[in-house]
């Protein structure tokens, strides 16, 4: 009796698919996208979508926005600015060589840089 009823109701869900369906019609939906694949195909779409809009503005963008001046050679270098710290952590001592760590702990001392924990 319960092979008769299945069999009825996969009948019934056949005969529910429209005639004139076709074959990719009946197929299964495609499998779900991780998030990752998702968030992927999201931004793909919306940047074929708005692509003409992006590169318009980026057009103006670039007309009202000057760009910073490259040289070549040696006359436009520019030192970079020296990161100024004033303080040395435990760590710093540990991982640092024993020669380095002989003048941090001058510097320390001298009251030129503190120590914090």
């Amino acid at each position: 009796m319960p092979r008769t009823e299945k069999s009825a109701e996969a009948k019934a869900r056949a005969d529910s698919v429209s005639p004139g369906a076709s074959a990719t019609d009946q197929q299964k939906p495609k499998s779900k996208l991780s998030t990752a694949e998702a968030r992927r195909e999201y931004q793909r779409r919306y940047y074929q979508m708005h692509k003409e809009k992006a590169k318009e503005y980026q057009r103006q963008y670039n007309l009202t926005h000057k760009k910073k001046a490259r040289g070549r050679g040696k006359s436009s270098f520019a030192a970079p600015r020296e990161v100024v710290r004033s303080t040395f952590n435990t760590s710093d001592l540990m991982h640092a060589p024993v020669e380095k760590t002989v003048r941090m702990l001058e510097q320390i001392i001298k009251g030129e840089r503190f120590f914090t924990m």
